[in-house]
C-alpha cells in the first residue's frame, strides 16, 4: 500500500477513523492534506504526522456545504501540487424512532451522510478527470445494506451512498478513476463513546462474530488500501469492515 510522494486528502481526519486514515496514509509516504469542522482536532492530527516527518496541511471544510469543498481541492492542488486521493470518514446520526423525529433532522442526516459524500466526489473529480488518475474512497455503513431499527433515515442515507459509489464509478472508469466505500461497524472512537453509553456497546459487542468492536486503525486500513494502488483494479465497491456482524453477497 505504499503511497510515495502521492497527495491524500481526508475529510473528517481530526479525530477517530480520519485521524487513523491520515497517519497511515502518512505512515506509508503521502502527502496529506486534513481537513474537517473541527480545526483543532485537525492540527492535533496534523502535528502528530508533522512529528514523524510528514508533509501535512490543514482546512476548515465543512462537506455540506458544495462551496467549502470546492475549496478544500483547490487549496489542497496549491498546497501539494497534486490531487492523488481523497477519502471522507464523515458521517453522524442519532438513534431514534422515525415517528418522533422532524424534518430538520432528516435534512441534517441527510446532507451529512449523502449530500456531503456528493459534494467532496464532486469537487475531486475534476481535476482527476484532467490528469486521468484519481481515486475516492467515501464512508457509507452496514445500515444502509440491511437496515438498522433507530436509523431509518440514515440508512436510507447511507443507501444512497452506496448506489452513488456504484453509478459513479460507471461513469468515470473510463477517465482512468475509481471510487468504493467502506462500511463500518462497531469502531471505538470519541463519537461513538460519546453517543452510547456502556450498556449500548456491550449489546453491540454481543452481536458480533469477533467479539469486540474495531478500531479506528482497523477501519483506515481498508481505507488506504482502497485508496491506494493496491487496488487498481477495484472500484464501484463497497466493504464492511465490521467483524462479520453483517454478511451480504
Amino acid at each position: 500500500m505504499k503511497t510515495d510522494g502521492k497527495v491524500a486528502v481526508v475529510v473528517g481526519g481530526g479525530s477517530g477513523i480520519g485521524r487513523a486514515t491520515a497517519e497511515l496514509f502518512a505512515a506509508n509516504g503521502s502527502k496529506v492534506a486534513i481537513a474537517d469542522i473541527d480545526d483543532e482536532g485537525a492540527e492535533v492530527t496534523a502535528n502528530l504526522l508533522r512529528d514523524h516527518g510528514a508533509s501535512v496541511s490543514t482546512h476548515h471544510c465543512d462537506i455540506t456545504d458544495r462551496h467549502q469543498t470546492d475549496e478544500l481541492i483547490a487549496a489542497t492542488l496549491k498546497a501539494h501540487g497534486g490531487l492523488d486521493m481523497v477519502t471522507s470518514t464523515v458521517g453522524w446520526s442519532d438513534t431514534t424512532f422515525f415517528i418522533q423525529e422532524d424534518e430538520d433532522y432528516w435534512r441534517r442526516i441527510i446532507d451529512i451522510n449523502l449530500m456531503g459524500s456528493i459534494h467532496i466526489a464532486r469537487s475531486s473529480i475534476e481535476p482527476m478527470i484532467e490528469q486521468k488518475s484519481g481515486s475516492i474512497v467515501l464512508t457509507s455503513s452496514d445500515a444502509g445494506k440491511v437496515g438498522t431499527m433507530g436509523e431509518t433515515v440514515y440508512a436510507a442515507a447511507k443507501a444512497g451512498v452506496i448506489g452513488f459509489v456504484k453509478s459513479l464509478a460507471r461513469e468515470i472508469a473510463r477517465d482512468g478513476l475509481r471510487i468504493n466505500a467502506i462500511s463500518p461497524g462497531p469502531t471505538d472512537t470519541p463519537l461513538l463513546r460519546a453517543q452510547s453509553d456502556q450498556h449500548v456497546i456491550d449489546k453491540m459487542v454481543r452481536a458480533v462474530p469477533l467479539k469486540r468492536m474495531g478500531t479506528a486503525a482497523e477501519q483506515a486500513g481498508p481505507i488506504v488500501f482502497l485508496a491506494s494502488d493496491a487496488a487498481s483494479y477495484i472500484t464501484g465497491q463497497t466493504i464492511s469492515v465490521s467483524g462479520g456482524l453483517t454478511m451480504t453477497s
